[in-house]
């Protein structure tokens, strides 16, 4: 017998073949209703820039499902950053230079005019197989329009988003529970820190 697949599953693979497609997606994310695409996508990032009617200089962030990815994409973090992500009991974000050894080219609108990119570490499952699926980082961001209030569950997603993307995930999506934000930490090459958003 084979092992038991997630009751998600099929959720997931449409999620991904939808991200395979350039496609943008809109599913729970650690903290709030999110949008989401592969972020070596020029066509699916831009979309999501479109959808959100938000200008390319607010980059997005990027959602890793390891520490080999994290290290890879920010070599210089300090071992405070380790510390940070261990202790802390809300989801961070941390941003820094992009190394120099990246395997993937990313699309515009995710890496800074310094060089910087924000990258967060996440640990579920479904967020997991979608990062596996498209074998890249998701580009990620807060599934409202620009200026408007950040949704906590799928309910409160306008449906100007909903009905501008190519797949809204049925994970999670009964969830009432409110998230928040995650922090958002700067560290330069010299390993200093700089809480952007607490």
């Amino acid at each position: 017998m084979g092992k038991k697949r997630p009751h998600w599953h099929e959720d997931a693979l449409a999620a991904v073949r939808a991200l395979r497609n350039d496609g943008v997606i809109s599913h729970p994310t650690d903290t709030v209703w999110g949008l989401a695409a592969d972020a070596t996508s020029t066509t699916g990032v831009q979309r999501i820039f479109d959808i959100k009617q938000r200008a390319t200089s607010e980059t997005l962030l990027m959602l890793v499902d390891s520490e080999q990815a994290l290290e890879q994409l920010l070599p210089n973090l300090p071992e405070a950053a380790w510390e940070l992500l261990e202790v802390s009991d809300r989801p961070v974000t941390l941003v820094g230079t992009l190394g120099g050894q990246v395997r993937h080219t990313f699309a515009p609108g995710m890496v800074r005019e310094d060089g910087s990119i924000a990258v967060r570490l996440v640990s579920d499952p479904y967020m997991s197989f979608l990062i596996q699926g498209i074998g890249a980082p998701l580009a990620s961001t807060s599934a409202n329009l620009a200026k408007q209030p950040t949704p906590q569950t799928f309910n409160e997603v306008d449906e100007r988003v909903t009905n501008s993307v190519d797949f809204n995930a049925h994970y999670r999506r009964a969830d009432l529970n409110s998230s928040q934000s995650s922090m958002l930490v700067h560290f330069d090459d010299a390993g200093r820190m700089r809480i952007l958003r607490s």
